[in-house]
């Protein structure tokens, strides 16, 4: 018997309409779906094939092979068949029952289901004068055959998943394996990589106990990293990286992520290409939307201004990211090599920042990076900002909007300690030279960096200047004043009016479902949904887009109102909207042998990540809304279909060596359990008491059926 997989439960198709396109969607995503219930059925093909074939080797008679169960099921007076499909060769049915939870060899003499146990075990007993020390059997039947062919066929399934997981494996690479290298392609701002100063370009070599591997695939060093953390939030990760023949290494101090504190992470960024979407190649209501054309999709760049890219660099499009992110006031001129094969160059103007009147306050230093400028200064974390230079009106972006790659040094006034103890100090920062091809505010929009002086901050929601009076809007309401916003008032939520559904659909296919709904319906500003965050998506937004904004007053609490127009500032963004495409390498075994190797070696990899999973469960290292069920199975197998042949087979050597081993766990009813129970004959010398195996057995069914609606349950949960 198998572990129960669903992969029934699929997403509603969307009914085909005159519309080719329509029909065509259709058909694609009818398609995928059809793939994913081939690959997962497959699997449990396979696992019951081994238990049949195993049984037929020595002579036990099939009465059944199913992939899914055929229980009788009915709602009210309906009742639904019982299979799918079934046809009966030689004295064996072969069938697909209608609960897709699994699958099952029907043996004579052997039943999962405890309250048939007596009437199997009485229907195989023959006839005539039998010992008390030995019963005779029907020859043909499972518990007639000797313990050590019963435990080969109990175990024909596992091994046949294993030996399945290593060849889908091997094909897959044969065929060539799709992956994002785990490359730096940039740091977060303020987290552990960035306060060790890794710079981009590195490729990740080893994580944790991880042998050194060159094509390590990015997903697999999140993994690492994220079970790190999981095992210990508070011991170090080690981290190789290779920069040429220079060989670095760290230890790195996972940190939970903003948004789902469970979720561990070091802050390495993936890689960016250096190719233009072809579907997407400018994010819309931007500046490089107004320069980019249908004719520039898919085109590569090649060089800007005076500079030419490094095609051989692991990542070429470094300096171009540089020189966006840290010069947002500078006119850049692209070379770009369209698809056509032909030569283009365009003009990329700054793009003018978007706001809706008001600048926030900075808020405290939060990370300093390892023997940057500000730690050699003296900063410390905690230090809050208070000039820079002679400008005493500082605001959390000001420094970001800038032409941030100092040349001379910088004077920084801190305030250091609270009430009376608190001093205010002069730091004198001598600027570095860097490559920044993330931009300064995190992805998560909780922190902000300027990687040139080696310090991250906070921005806080705390409105530090109310912009000219012109480019708002004179209505606002009050529900204890009918002031206006001002200096002081804390932003607490905003909500979006679009002026045309024209507008609305512009932004509509490139935020989220949840973002959207929040912009609508109310952006409460928090850790979910932080300012850095809404101020990165109000870039998205036409010129003249209306905002009503709710703020709070200190120190009485007054609730202020207003109504906000999105408009054009005088500064300059740190982003332009060009949109690349993520690296991506192939990794192609040139031999049957080389593919097999690589099979057998992700196929141990597998299992050793189940192997861990488990044990960090049951040291209560896991938390249970990270242990997934059949919804969440169905939506990974859909994921990696998509991706194409190569991607589903590597899903199947995960799925393949889950199912092996979760199969084999020491549970009654599992093939683990049964294997227990021959083992302890085989010891013995004699079976196991038959009342008390099929009261374990009933355990073990109740135990499973309990973990099925715990996981189903989870999995539903997950999608609200």
């Amino acid at each position: 018997m198998s572990l129960p997989v669903d992969w029934s439960l699929l997403p509603s198709l969307l009914a085909a309409t005159e519309d080719t396109g329509g029909v065509l969607a259709w058909l694609q995503s009818t398609w995928l779906w059809v793939q994913v219930a081939l690959g997962i059925g497959l699997v449990i093909f396979v696992h019951e094939l081994g238990h049949f074939l195993a049984a037929k080797t020595f002579g036990v008679k099939c009465e059944k092979f199913y992939v899914g169960f055929d229980v009788p099921i009915s709602i009210g007076p309906i009742k639904f068949p019982r299979t799918l499909g079934k046809f009966t060769y030689g004295e064996t049915e072969y069938g697909i029952g209608i609960l897709p939870l699994g699958g099952y060899v029907k043996m004579l003499g052997q039943d999962d289901d405890p309250r048939k146990a007596e009437e199997e075990a009485q229907r195989i007993r023959q006839s005539g004068e039998a010992s008390d020390s030995e019963e005779k059997l029907d020859p043909r039947s499972y518990p007639a055959k000797p313990v050590w062919q019963r435990m080969i066929i109990i175990s024909a399934g596992v091994v046949m998943n294993v030996i399945t997981g290593v060849l889908f494996a091997a094909f897959a690479f044969f065929n060539g394996v799709g992956y994002t290298p785990a490359v730096v392609g940039g740091v977060t701002p303020g987290g552990p990589a960035w306060q060790a100063g890794i710079q981009s370009g590195g490729r990740v070599v080893s994580v944790g106990s991880l042998e050194d591997d060159s094509q390590l695939p990015f997903s697999e060093m999140q993994l690492k990293i994220m079970e790190a953390g999981m095992e210990s939030s508070e011991t170090p990760v080690p981290v190789r990286l290779q920069y040429g023949d220079d060989t670095r290494e760290y230890q790195l101090v996972t940190q939970a992520s903003p948004i789902e504190p469970d979720r561990r992470m070091i802050g390495i960024q993936s890689p960016t290409g250096d190719t233009l979407f072809k579907d997407l190649p400018a994010m819309p209501n931007s500046i490089a939307a107004e320069v980019v054309t249908d004719a520039d999709a898919g085109a590569k760049v090649i060089g800007f201004d005076e500079q030419t890219l490094d095609a051989s660099s692991i990542m070429p499009i470094t300096p171009l990211l540089t020189r966006i992110h840290t010069a947002p006031s500078q006119p850049i001129e692209l070379r770009l090599a369209r698809a056509d094969e032909t030569e283009h160059t365009l003009t990329l103007p700054p793009q003018k920042a978007k706001d809706f009147g008001i600048q926030f306050k900075i808020g405290p230093i939060k990370a300093l990076m390892q023997n940057g400028p500000a730690e050699k200064a003296g900063m410390k974390v905690g230090d809050q900002i208070i000039a820079v230079g002679d400008d005493t009106d500082v605001d959390a972006y000001q420094m970001l909007l800038t032409d941030v790659q100092y040349d001379e040094p910088v004077t920084i006034k801190v305030r250091r300690g609270e009430g009376d103890a608190s001093e205010e100090i002069d730091l004198t920062l001598t600027p570095q030279r860097v490559e920044q091809t993330m931009t300064p505010v995190s992805a998560f929009g909780e922190m902000m960096s300027v990687d040139s002086l080696g310090f991250a901050y906070e921005p806080t929601a705390v409105a530090s200047k109310i912009l000219e009076s012109k480019n708002t809007s004179a209505e606002s309401t009050a529900a204890d004043s009918t002031e206006t916003i001002q200096a002081g008032d804390e932003l607490r939520e905003i909500r979006v009016q679009f002026a045309n559904a024209t507008d609305r659909e512009s932004i509509e296919d490139e935020l989220t479902e949840m973002a959207m709904e929040a912009l609508t319906e109310g952006w409460e500003i928090g850790p979910t949904k932080p300012l850095g965050n809404l101020m990165e998506t109000i870039q998205l937004l036409p010129v003249g887009t209306k905002i009503i904004a709710t703020a709070v007053r200190p120190p009485n609490g007054t609730v202020v109102q207003q109504t906000l127009t999105v408009r054009q500032s005088d500064r300059f963004w740190y982003e332009r909207g060009l949109n690349f495409t993520p690296v991506e390498s192939i990794r192609q075994a040139d031999s049957i042998g080389m593919a097999l190797a690589l099979g057998v070696s992700e196929g141990k990899r597998r299992m050793a990540d189940v192997g861990r999973f488990l044990g960090m469960l049951v040291r209560g290292k896991v938390k249970a809304k990270f242990v997934g069920g059949p919804i969440r199975i169905a939506q990974m197998a859909s994921h990696q279909a998509e991706k194409g042949l190569s991607a589903q087979l590597m899903f199947l050597t995960m799925l393949s060596m889950n199912l092996a081993i979760l199969n084999f766990l020491p549970i009654p009813a599992l093939d683990g359990g049964h294997m227990v129970f021959l083992t302890a004959e085989l010891i013995r010398g004699k079976k196991v008491d038959e009342a008390m195996e099929m009261r374990l057995t009933f355990v073990g069914v109740l135990a499973l059926l309990a973990l099925m609606i715990f996981v189903f349950t989870n999995d539903l949960l997950n999608l609200l």
